[in-house]
């Protein structure tokens, strides 16, 4: 329990950072935009986080950072556990999702987050390329699978 309590006290953290740091602000929609726009709604889990730099060589240094200053690109590997909607013949049994370069974060800091969590989550993905609907706008809590769903539904008609 306690364990759970830090992680979301962690995830906050993460989120209210970059309002008071010097960095970029993250980008946002809301979840009737993440709905109406999706080509795919899975529900998945993250099984790691690795870090590429601007030429796609890994990244290991626990302390290397993106943001604008840098070509670093944190992803996150998906496990795509269900398709709910999806218009590809074919959904891949992993995702490669990366996370906003423009945003400041350290390695370790979303290792921190994502190492040993397997909480499933809606993933809300776009293109042939299942990619984010913006940089870094990708994960919804899976209690909001219904209204995601009756919302897709509705700006499909």
């Amino acid at each position: 329990m306690i364990e759970r309590l830090a992680r979301h006290f962690l995830l906050s953290l993460m989120a209210t950072i970059p309002l008071v740091a010097s960095a970029s602000l993250p980008l946002q929609m809301s979840l009737a935009e993440m709905a109406a726009d999706a080509d795919h709604v899975l529900v998945g889990h993250v099984v790691s986080v690795d870090m590429v730099d601007g030429d796609g060589r890994p990244v290991v240094d626990d302390q290397a950072r993106t943001g604008s200053s840098s070509k670093n690109l944190i992803r996150l590997r998906v496990v795509v556990d269900e398709a709910l909607i999806t218009t590809a013949e074919r959904v891949p049994r992993e995702l490669l999702i990366p996370l906003d370069p423009l945003m400041h974060y350290s390695l370790s800091q979303i290792r921190a987050v994502h190492d040993n969590d397997a909480t499933p989550r809606l993933l809300l993905l776009k293109g042939a390329e299942f990619s984010s609907l913006k940089p870094g706008i990708f994960f919804l809590p899976l209690k909001e699978k219904d209204e995601v769903l009756r919302v897709r539904s509705a700006a499909r008609r």
